[in-house]
């Protein structure tokens, strides 16, 4: 067995290898025993018992162990410095995943973009420093992952890696890998967690769409909120219940240190509400009853993935004070304040410390519905969890009516009553009173982990498909969608359900030319379609508002007609040309060309990075045609080619 870099020079990285061995003492032997035989307990103990860089050391050289991908996976780091911990934590995770490195300046999100473009990657990994991962920074990272082709979905599924300390990181990368070579798809769906409620017990039975799952052991520390503390003392005492779980589920009212005991919530505790004033956060002489950072951090918890709906609780570093944590940060009169915390501080820093795998939870306020769509999406879907990341992304856009994310990024001193979703295309957050106090909180939603660790791939049931859809086809151009419904979760809108579904299309859909309701059991507020080509798949996006209870059970069914481009009729393909757009970036002009030999008028769109058009070309009978800048500001551009049949080819360019 040989251990080395995956990089040209195998010869040096051998030589390092072998330094490193020397160093922690053992030998090469040992260690491909260790592999070969595929002893847990004797790999453990050479992790557990030399230091928190041999795991890097067995999976960043083990040219055995790295996993070669069939779809593209990035890294970015946001340090170049070769020595800092952090950069050696996107080093172990690239050479597991077989992925490019790539650098990034956290302060300008959308230079990546060009970049992006042209890697156009499938699974993106995020390795940065905690202060850098704040609510500023999930939101433009996701507003700039939708970015890299014209429909306004997010273009890959994304992780963020960090910890309190480059070694954090480094260490929760190595959880991960270790658990996938262990493989943790076949360890028994073991269930824990914890809650606030109104007395102190331990629940161990399941209940809801868990009980199809059939988890071999299940169990809930429901903690009693008071002002005595008597719920923290009781979780302490039941913690075993915490250990040898693959999932956690946790939450819910809480904020960037600990879950909320204390009685009066955030209206009326006892003391009242202070005035903001950072001295007092960490002070223990204004700490309130409740789970905390120090609790949680305590723990072993591998090898389980957590999933938490209490409200900021994904912050690691750097919190955006306001309202709704008045409670235990102060009242800031209205006005946004940053606060950094201790890493001791911080529930998210400290749980990722324990040994898990994997955490989703949001970097702001959120709806702790929310972190139950995550939990029921994770075994609904035979997908990685990031890919379960992107679905509350997709989710995301569906509350934007089917345009691109416009989410307003807060700075010092600004007001807290301003909506923190923004106007985009035909959606006005004024109309939607819903989406205001929603909508937000969703795109607030973080995964920490590896964006293509999949450990419930053998957990998935078909009972838990409670939203169904059916193709027919009518014609050549035209398809039946038949979708029925059981109950879904958000109000984004009226306040209604929100029922939604994405469905794929046959493979020669191309562009709709209609979309209309044939029928359906009951009423509706609001329909919304929007379509995205993700993965190599055409996906309709389909949301229904009704007006029922979110908490009543549904029964509702409603049928739809779509009319469409087919591209797989011949004339078709030969009206779908390869298109060669070049230089690409550019500076002054680009030039299309394309196949045209009976000299067809085409019309050229040109589309910003918000899908607007910003230029329109007609009577296009050339197969050669160069675009003018003029007017077009640097960036990303997106183009539509379009004759009397259709849509006949599209593609992208980046003005530098």
């Amino acid at each position: 067995m040989s251990f080395m870099f995956n990089d040209p020079d195998k010869s040096k990285s051998q030589r390092v290898m072998n330094a490193l061995l020397k160093m922690y003492k053992i030998d090469i032997k040992t260690l491909q025993d260790a592999y070969d035989q595929v002893h847990i307990t004797s790999m453990k103990a050479l992790i557990l018992g030399k230091s928190l860089l041999l795991p890097a050391i067995i999976f960043m050289f083990s040219s055995t162990l790295l996993k070669a991908q069939s779809s593209t996976y990035i890294v970015l780091t946001t340090t170049s410095d070769t020595t800092d911990a952090y950069y050696q934590a996107a080093v172990a995770l690239g050479n597991y995943r077989n992925a490019q490195l790539i650098q990034m300046d956290p302060g300008n999100i959308n230079q990546l973009l060009p970049t992006l473009i042209s890697i156009n990657p499938r699974y993106v990994a995020v390795v940065c420093k905690p202060v850098e991962l704040h609510i500023n920074f999930i939101r433009q990272f996701l507003m700039m992952s939708t970015k890299l082709d014209i429909d306004p979905f997010s273009d890959f599924s994304y992780g963020f890696i960090t910890g309190a300390t480059g070694q954090d990181a480094l260490q929760f990368v190595n959880n991960i890998i270790y658990a996938e070579t262990q493989h943790i798809q076949d360890y028994p769906l073991n269930v824990g967690g914890y809650a606030a409620t109104s007395l102190n017990y331990v629940y161990t039975g399941t209940d809801g769409y868990m009980t199809y799952l059939n988890p071999p052991s299940s169990s809930c520390i429901w903690l009693e909120t008071n002002d005595s503390g008597s719920g923290r003392d009781f979780f302490l005492t039941n913690a075993n219940y915490m250990s040898n779980n693959k999932l956690l589920d946790i939450g819910h009212n809480g904020d960037p240190h600990m879950l909320w005991l204390f009685e009066g919530g955030n209206i009326n505790p006892n003391p009242p509400v202070w005035n903001y004033d950072s001295t007092r956060i960490e002070d223990p002489a204004y700490a309130r009853a409740g789970l905390s950072s120090y609790d949680i951090g305590n723990l072993s918890l591998y090898p389980a993935v957590a999933f938490n709906g209490a409200c900021h609780s994904g912050e690691p570093k750097q919190v955006m004070v306001e309202g709704d944590i008045a409670a235990t940060f102060g009242d800031t009169q209205g006005q946004v304040r940053f606060y950094i915390m201790s890493d001791t501080f911080s529930f998210a820093l400290s749980i990722l410390r324990t040994g898990i795998t994997g955490y989703f939870a949001p970097c702001g306020a959120n709806n702790a519905n929310d972190q139950g769509e995550d939990v029921y999406n994770a075994f609904l879907y035979h997908e990685p969890l990031g890919d379960i990341q992107k679905r509350s992304n997709d989710a995301v856009v569906m509350g934007f009516l089917g345009n691109r994310p416009n989410l307003r990024t807060y700075v010092e001193g600004g007001s807290t009553y301003n909506s923190d979703i923004l106007v985009s295309g035909t959606f006005d957050p004024a109309d939607w009173p819903g989406a205001s106090s929603m909508l937000g909180g969703k795109a607030n939603r973080i995964y920490f982990g590896d964006p293509l660790f999949n450990p419930y791939q053998n957990n998935h049931s078909d009972s838990l498909n409670i939203t169904r859809a059916s193709v027919d086809s009518i014609d050549a151009s035209t398809l039946h969608i038949n979708v029925t419904f059981w109950p879904v979760w958000d109000k984004f809108h009226y306040g209604d359900t929100r029922i939604y579904i994405p469905v794929e299309l046959p493979w020669y859909c191309g562009n709709l030319t209609s979309f209309s309701v044939l029928g359906s059991s009951g009423p509706y507020n609001l329909v919304i379609q929007a379509i995205e080509h993700f993965a190599g798949k055409t996906i309709l996006h389909i949301e229904v508002d009704i007006p029922n209870d979110m908490y009543s059970v549904i029964d509702y069914s409603i049928q739809f007609r779509i009319t469409f481009i087919n591209t797989g009729a011949e004339e078709l393909q030969q009206a779908f040309p390869q298109i060669l757009v070049y230089p690409n970036p550019a500076k002054n002009s680009i030039t299309l060309e394309f196949s045209n030999p009976e000299k067809k008028k085409h019309t050229l769109f040109i589309y910003n990075a918000e899908g607007q058009v910003v230029s329109r070309n007609d009577n296009i009978d050339t197969d050669v045609f160069r675009v003018d800048h003029t007017g077009l500001g640097c960036g990303l551009y997106f183009f539509r080619l379009q004759n009397e049949k259709g849509m006949a080819g599209s593609g992208k360019f980046v003005i530098k």
